[in-house]
């Protein structure tokens, strides 16, 4: 029984002694492999709402707001947009989107582009956009603006955007 008690206690001691090797935190919390690509950057100015444009909106009043929406959808293909991929469908054509796409693409921006709003999109097209992706996969994406709801009295806020007629690409590191 003794002999059961020291190789206990040796084996605590060893385990005490040895567990922090396997723990080495000094570097980088994310693993390379799953950091965004260079080129992806939510906030960007080049996009339709990256951080710049987006707190032009966010400042506008109702009517401004309404007419920016209009100018945007009277603007063919002018949208552009960043997001990760969520999920393909093909959509019935009892479905009343099934007008604008016969595949509706889902793509989020979950870290806020600016103070806390984020973005969700739902990318309409007549091709299969996406298909193979892995949830996660870094996007960009063209389109023409069908619809816009900003949710500005929900916590956090949020842009939920419908695009149709959309370009995809995936974005690789």
């Amino acid at each position: 029984m003794r002999a059961v008690g020291q190789s206990l206690a040796a084996l605590l001691v060893l385990s005490v002694a040895v567990g922090p090797l396997g723990c080495d935190k000094s570097g980088d919390d994310e693993p390379s492999w799953q950091k965004p690509p260079e080129r992806f950057d939510v906030t960007g100015d080049e996009l339709t709402f990256g951080a710049k444009n987006l707190d032009a909106f966010n400042s506008m009043a109702g009517g401004e707001r309404a007419a920016h929406i209009d100018a945007l959808k009277s603007k063919p293909g002018s949208y552009k947009g960043q997001g990760r991929f969520q999920v393909v469908s093909e959509l019935g054509e009892n479905i009343a989107d099934h007008e604008m796409g016969k595949y509706d693409a889902s793509v989020t921006v979950d870290d806020p582009v600016l103070y806390e709003i984020t973005i969700e999109y739902n990318l309409l097209s007549n091709e299969k956009i996406g298909d193979g992706y892995p949830k996660g996969t870094y996007v960009e994406f063209t389109g023409t603006l069908v619809d816009l709801d900003f949710q500005d009295d929900a916590k956090p806020r949020k842009l939920v955007i419908k695009l149709k007629d959309t370009k995809f690409e995936r974005l690789d590191a």
